[in-house]
């Protein structure tokens, strides 16, 4: 389901469209809050402030407020500022902590957000691929994933490496049109 679908899902059918926002987003919310709080925060910690942030969505969702740029980008905000509210909560609460710590701790050079959409849109790629079917799925990964010529594949698939080529051609413009029919557009 993509941002559009879920969008208008919202807006006609508000508790399946909550369901299915709780769904879609549910790993990537955990992900940023458990960044923040996994070195002083315990798992009930973790799973307050996710429930928190879906509490704040589904509230903002019940007044029919809608929203500017996309529901990733205003979801992974709100699990943001919710996670360091919690984190500032814990520290200070613990007393083990100076403010310069507290400070450098929650800044990361990794880029939570980057990874975690790169490791959706690698599995919604994958499962395009596979969706392609045999043996467009397995030329697709054997070139694309392991780097074989169009030589080896035949031998793999038995089929020339003439076949191949265009087949692998054919799979990629289909895939290209199934990605974008899933919001995948990079």
């Amino acid at each position: 389901m993509n941002e559009n679908e879920l969008m208008k899902l919202l807006k006609s059918e508000p508790e399946k469209g909550q369901r299915a926002f709780y769904d879609k987003y549910f790993n990537y919310v955990y992900t940023i809050v458990f960044s923040y709080l996994k070195n002083y925060g315990s798992i009930e910690d973790i799973d307050e402030c996710v429930g928190d942030v879906f509490a704040q969505c589904f509230l903002f969702f019940d007044r029919q407020e809608t929203i500017e740029g996309n529901i990733k980008a205003f979801t992974a905000s709100i699990a943001r500022r919710k996670a360091v509210d919690a984190y500032r909560r814990l520290v200070r609460h613990s007393g083990n902590i100076s403010i310069e710590e507290c400070d450098e701790e929650l800044r990361s050079n990794d880029d939570i957000e980057e990874t975690t959409e790169m490791s959706e849109i690698r599995q919604i790629l994958y499962r395009k691929v596979k969706e392609l079917g045999e043996p467009e799925s397995t030329i697709i990964i054997q070139k694309y994933y392991y780097g074989r010529s169009s030589r080896e594949i035949s031998e793999i698939v038995a089929m020339s490496a003439d076949v191949v080529r265009a087949r692998c051609s054919r799979a990629m413009k289909k895939l290209r049109d199934m990605l974008v029919k899933a919001g995948v557009s990079r």
